[in-house]
């Protein structure tokens, strides 16, 4: 058919020169994100899109619409919030459409909206149409690595945005049901959405498989909460036995070679071993050596990683538990990288070394999230906080009083 003529007319092209094709894809991608329900098509279209990914470029621009759907479920989200809290989901939002097609958002955000039932006992629902669920998916997760890639503060922003559209759930209990979590022979699953691979149509076995993977390789954080939350009890040890064999090993080889080729480094020293599962990072500041280590379980995400900061010498004890708090909280919370971790841990040292003292909640200079300087001080004792890290503590403690010195709050916006 001419359908198939095409396929392997643009397979080809996209080997060897993908210019225009992508250039093409990237004006029509809502059109392309809407083929990937057809089953004659889905193949070379998610080889189109999966391509246009690695071009690391936005789709849009910040002040571009969102779609209807999109700017509907944000007012929901929005209400009865506080300024600070609106700003910041708002803020999800706008990183997130700028990034992932509006197609893609629309069925991220429906999704959360439908009951497991509506994806698995309603027969409506055959393979097919989990097929294109399941690779619409994966795109997502595409496009949020390659906004990762050009920004380490987007995959925070879009990571949270995906938590806030309910969608992960539904999403890895589907994967779960048809997934080949037990044969560890089979490995065609690695590579079963590969533009090289021969067998050119997707079985909902090996996608299944590769949803898992993908998903606790790219929100690792998400994905522990969903196997701690909203993973069925029975299967909770198939799961774990999987990523010991198949995730945790293999995230960590990718996320070593990411260092090795990384050009940002500067003074940074990073080196890591696959089998003894750490991580060794050396820093020197103002004649300095410092030096942090972490250790990565072999069932992480699942289980959290541990940070050693105590063999840097001329450094205080309250200084380096800091920052071992600090690396903890990005690779364990916030869906961060080894690599982002230390990079975020080295602009950190150096704001301290120039004299800035950290945000007395999260112990870092500049937010996890957002990379913001601390810009909330007490009236009182005089400590500065991020705002983000304050309202939080407030929402969670129930207190309207300062972290430190515990009188009711009474601050001032400061410089960031």
């Amino acid at each position: 058919s001419w359908i198939q003529s095409f396929s392997t007319y643009a397979i080809s092209r996209l080997q060897s020169d993908p210019a225009s094709i992508l250039y093409g894809a990237h004006m029509q991608v809502e059109g392309l994100c809407g083929s990937l329900s057809s089953e004659h098509k889905r193949w070379c279209v998610f080889q189109i899109l999966s391509m246009l990914t690695k071009k690391n470029n936005k789709l849009y621009k910040k002040d571009d619409s969102l779609s209807p759907s999109t700017c509907s479920k944000l007012d929901q989200w929005l209400e009865n919030l506080d300024e600070e809290e609106a700003s910041e989901i708002e803020e999800d939002v706008l990183v997130a459409g700028m990034w992932i097609p509006r197609y893609l958002m629309n069925a991220l955000e429906s999704w959360g909206d439908e009951d497991f039932e509506d994806w698995e006992i309603n027969e409506q629902l055959n393979d097919s149409k989990l097929i294109s669920k399941l690779l619409q998916w994966l795109l997502c997760l595409e496009f949020l690595d390659a906004a990762a890639s050009s920004d380490m503060r987007n995959r925070a922003h879009i990571g949270s945005y995906i938590q806030k559209t309910a969608a992960l759930k539904n999403v890895l209990n589907s994967a779960l049901h048809h997934a080949k979590l037990d044969d560890r022979k089979d490995m065609l699953w690695f590579t079963s959405t590969s533009i090289d691979s021969e067998r050119r149509e997707f079985l909902l076995p090996d996608l299944s498989t590769l949803v898992l993977f993908r998903s606790a390789e790219s929100i690792p954080t998400l994905f522990k909460s969903w196997w701690n939350e909203d993973c069925p009890r029975s299967v909770q040890s198939s799961i774990n036995k999987f990523v010991e064999a198949m995730v945790a090993p293999e995230t960590l080889r990718r996320e070593l070679d990411r260092i090795r080729v990384a050009t940002n480094l500067d003074e940074l020293s990073v080196s890591g071993s696959c089998v003894s599962r750490e991580v060794v990072a050396t820093y020197v500041q103002d004649e300095c050596n410092l030096s942090v280590m972490i250790r990565v379980p072999s069932s992480f995400p699942l289980r959290n990683v541990e940070v050693d900061c105590r063999k840097t010498l001329g450094i205080s004890e309250k200084r380096w538990r800091h920052w071992s708090l600090q690396i903890m909280l990005m690779l364990n919370s916030q869906d961060g990288s080894i690599l982002d971790a230390l990079m975020l841990w080295k602009q950190n040292v150096d704001k301290e070394f120039e004299g800035v003292e950290p945000c007395p909640v999260c112990y870092s200079v500049l937010c996890v999230k957002t990379h913001a300087m601390p810009n909330l001080e007490c009236k009182t004792c005089h400590n500065r906080f991020h705002s983000s890290c304050l309202y939080k503590w407030f929402s969670s403690s129930g207190k309207n009083q300062c972290v430190l010195c515990q009188q009711p709050w009474s601050g001032t916006k400061v410089g960031k």
